[in-house]
């Protein structure tokens, strides 16, 4: 699978402003009292613009505050003045094939300071921990008939995925996870199988094209419950 470098691959996913070939500017070491301030960068050391940085009261019930990373990818965030300490936190929204997605990061040194004193924190967004998704299959009808230790799917965006890329890949199905781990995007799907020694070609449907196809178009969605993120997939031999 072809990978990008952050900032085409925020680019990519048409998220304007979210990422910068600059070098980023040195980070603020020392803390200001009742503020927080840091960068996000990503793991090639380079800064995230558009950052949502929260701090939250520990203390307090509904006590936060809230800013956005700038062309640099700092930000700082001036605190109320109630003691007591502050937890640090950030998410980066990204819209991947028609879906948001949120990604949350957690700052590089992830515990509570003192809001008096102030603090630094910086976040990492890594590529490798960006949201995945699971496809899952469904038979069109109890006469259809599957291979599923053949049974094999073939990816190709439909523009760049999550990742920025648009190569094809194929993943084989595994009995009872599906096909696991697919970077988020919006694909065009196929799928073959070996049935008596002959590769056969499946025809297939999905939630977002009903109409059966050697070739369907499909979208991950965020199901934001214990399913989590997923495509859904429907087959049948072809006739």
């Amino acid at each position: 699978m072809n990978r990008v470098a952050l900032p085409a691959l925020i680019l990519a996913a048409s998220l304007a402003a979210f990422g910068t070939t600059r070098a980023a500017s040195p980070t603020p070491t020392a803390s200001t009292p009742w503020a927080m301030s840091g960068t996000v960068r990503d793991t090639a050391g380079r800064p995230v613009v558009g950052v949502d940085v929260f701090a939250d009261h520990t203390a307090y019930y509904d006590m936060n505050v809230v800013g956005k990373t700038d062309a640099r990818g700092q930000y700082r965030l001036t605190l109320a003045r109630h003691a007591g300490t502050w937890s640090a936190g950030a998410y980066l929204r990204l819209n991947v094939g028609g879906e948001t997605f949120e990604v949350r990061l957690a700052p590089n040194v992830d515990v509570p300071f003192d809001g008096a004193k102030g603090a630094v924190r910086d976040f990492t967004l890594d590529p490798a921990k960006l949201p995945v998704g699971t496809v899952n299959t469904t038979v069109a009808h109890s006469n259809v008939e599957l291979d599923y230790d053949t049974l094999s799917f073939t990816f190709t965006p439909d523009g760049p995925n999550i990742l920025g890329s648009t190569a094809s890949f194929t993943r084989p199905f595994v009995v009872g996870h599906g096909v696991r781990n697919v970077p988020i995007g919006r694909y065009h799907v196929s799928a073959t199988q070996v049935r008596d020694g002959v590769k056969e070609q499946l025809l297939l449907s999905s939630t977002d094209e009903r109409t059966f196809s050697t070739r369907v178009l499909a979208v991950f969605h965020d199901n934001h419950d214990r399913y989590g993120i997923t495509m859904d997939l429907f087959l049948e031999n072809a006739k």
